[in-house]
């Protein structure tokens, strides 16, 4: 079993089939965050919220980005591995998913709720940075204590020519840290 701090939700980000399975964005490097991830969400009792790329044909995003995770496409599903957990799901036409209206509402609805925050999924240097970014930002601006943690196991990014993974997966994560972003391991939430 994993303890994560009291008052905890985790927050899963774009685990989808386009991003790991098939398409544009596709990229079997973050395949290998799957299992453990199946592993950390079967041994915790917090409650999860999927986070899912979900565009429309005409999206804006597709000027930065190749066409991806259009409605549905198929891409814009949960994986297979990790549907089970998907006990809420919200989908998102941005790379940050706290533009997400209805994710927004949630976690302003459930401030008192949940005080902390575990970030786990893909790509750690987009969606993962933005929506770190953006709740510690918005916690610290309206004076929230609440907590945000992202475990670097169960993050990961893409390789393409131009876009080293590692490089960009430890930009990410010092980027978060330097911002008041926790950083942890799988070994720290141990029971």
């Amino acid at each position: 079993m994993y303890k994560l701090k009291e008052d905890g939700i985790i927050a899963v980000v774009d685990m989808i089939e386009g991003f790991i399975n098939f398409g544009a964005l596709s990229s079997p490097d973050i395949r290998a965050i799957v299992p453990p991830m199946q592993d950390f969400l079967k041994n915790t009792v917090e409650s999860k919220v999927f986070l899912v790329d979900s565009h429309n044909e005409e999206a804006i995003e597709f000027k930065d980005f190749p066409p991806h995770c259009i409605k549905g496409s198929g891409e814009d599903k949960v994986i297979e591995e990790l549907e089970e957990f998907a006990e809420m799901k919200f989908m998102k036409n941005s790379f940050n998913a706290f533009h997400s209206e209805q994710f927004r509402s949630y976690i302003i609805r459930n401030m008192d709720k949940f005080r902390n925050y575990y970030i786990i999924g893909c790509c750690t240097d987009i969606c993962v940075l933005n929506l770190a970014l953006t709740l510690k930002t918005f916690f610290n601006e309206h004076s929230f204590g609440n907590e945000v943690y992202v475990i670097r196991e169960l993050v990961d990014t893409f390789n393409l020519p131009g876009h080293d993974r590692t490089t960009e997966n430890n930009a990410a994560l010092g980027i978060m840290k330097t911002n008041g972003i926790k950083i942890i391991s799988l070994e720290d939430l141990r029971a």
